[in-house]
């Protein structure tokens, strides 16, 4: 299950070239599988920068845009996966004989597309296979003046003439309609592509075994390329140091970052001072957030503990006060009614007691 996985995760993340960092980018991640799956025997994503746009029915044999499409482009995308269809299959038939591999099943994956510079210029074209997500196999880069082919390390590279071939098809074929497509697509799509979200920062401290956990967290941000460090005194943290690291989709069509370090008890005697920072295209200036770390830090449950121990005290306070004031109260009123009953009392009455004593 290695290869499924692999291919789940390359489906599940498949961006390439990040979006607002003055480019866009096209690009068709197709899969073809040789053997039996729950999975179709050929599928492909489109993404416009990291929004999908397009997918490739392979049960119905036909390109499913998320917004409606031209004849023309309909055409093209047949075209074109038709091709990649046909070059993968092809491809696997080699690299299962190279291996003889005639059991189990087998993933291709493929990248390729193009990236334009925010001015229309186009930039880059690019093809780049793996095959069963451990053996890279070859690759094309294209920019207009530089055409350069890497064999990967599986079977023998192309030779001259297949090149040329190859360097005349990209040239005069795939780059001009991936850059036409693209721009179609941005001029569509432009309003949710090129919108800029600001990330929000926290700074969060955990307790951990042996220490501190203090995480530097950046979500809710569009465009995906953001740039977060977390800082000691001031000093990066070296990367090696923390955990995380990868930009995560949040679910509502922005993204998230995490990168977390681990202080312990001794590390938390030198009350060092920790900041996060990120840069991202949508923030004027660096966003900074700062926490104090050091011994001085009081558990939540103690804090709680303290603070019912002082309501408690308070209430019985206010309950021993009410108590004291009514027995008063109530001792007053009686020597009150006492020597108000004397006072009624008849003259005659106190005399004859008088006499008859």
């Amino acid at each position: 299950m290695g290869k499924l996985s692999v291919f789940l995760f390359v489906l599940s993340f498949y961006t390439i070239v990040n979006a607002g960092s003055g480019s866009h980018s096209l690009w068709a991640h197709a899969t073809y599988i040789s053997g039996e799956t729950p999975f179709p025997e050929f599928m492909v994503v489109v993404m416009l920068d990291d929004v999908q746009v397009g997918y490739y029915d392979a049960i119905n044999k036909q390109t499913v845009f998320k917004d409606k499409t031209e004849d023309d482009e309909a055409q093209d995308a047949a075209y074109v996966f038709g091709d990649i269809y046909q070059g993968m299959k092809d491809r696997s038939l080699e690299l299962n004989h190279h291996f003889n591999l005639t059991e189990g099943f087998q993933v291709q994956q493929r990248w390729t597309g193009c990236e334009m510079f925010d001015n229309g210029e186009p930039a880059l074209a690019m093809l780049k296979n793996i095959f069963n997500g451990i053996y890279e196999d070859y690759a094309v880069y294209y920019n207009i003046t530089h055409y350069k082919y890497n064999a990967g390390k599986i079977l023998p590279g192309w030779d001259g003439i297949t090149q040329a071939y190859k360097r005349t098809l990209c040239e005069n074929v795939y780059f001009p309609i991936c850059i036409k497509s693209l721009k179609r697509f941005l001029k569509r799509d432009k309003h949710f592509v090129m919108r800029k979200v600001p990330p929000r920062l926290r700074l969060i401290k955990k307790e951990v075994s042996g220490g501190l956990q203090v995480s530097c967290l950046a979500f809710g941000f569009y465009p995906r390329h953001i740039n977060l460090t977390l800082l000691r005194d001031g000093q990066p943290v070296a990367e090696q140091e923390l955990t995380g690291g990868e930009v995560l989709p949040s679910g509502d069509g922005t993204y998230q970052l995490r990168k977390s370090l681990e202080v312990s008890t001794e590390e938390l005697k030198k009350r060092h001072n920790y900041t996060c920072t990120a840069s991202h295209l949508s923030l004027d200036d660096k966003l900074d957030v700062r926490l104090k770390s050091g011994l001085k830090r009081v558990h939540l449950s103690t804090l709680l503990n303290l603070l019912v121990m002082l309501l408690i005290g308070i209430l019985l306070g206010i309950l021993g006060i009410f108590i004291c004031v009514k027995r008063r109260w109530r001792c007053t009123a009686s020597m009150s009614k006492l020597a108000n009953f004397e006072a009624n009392v008849p003259e005659e009455i106190n005399m004859s007691s008088d006499s008859e004593t």
